[in-house]
């Protein structure tokens, strides 16, 4: 599942949302989050039941990117 998270966060950066030393923010937005999560579901084959874990498992990969 970390390689999915990695794969969606690179994509994220490749699509603009943010590059990771603008030193702009530091913390992701809720759009972002929500992408993430989204995808991670989608990687999951859109299982129901995971949104807090995706959410989370999205809050924790975006936060560590943007350390």
């Amino acid at each position: 599942m970390k390689e999915v998270a990695d794969i969606v966060v690179a994509r994220l950066l490749v699509s603009g949302i943010r590059e990771k030393y603008t030193g702009s923010r530091t913390f992701p937005t809720h759009n972002e989050l929500a992408q993430l999560a989204f995808s991670l579901y989608e990687s999951r084959g859109r299982q129901d039941g995971h949104n807090i874990e995706d959410w989370l498992r999205a809050e924790q990969e975006l936060v560590r990117h943007y350390a």
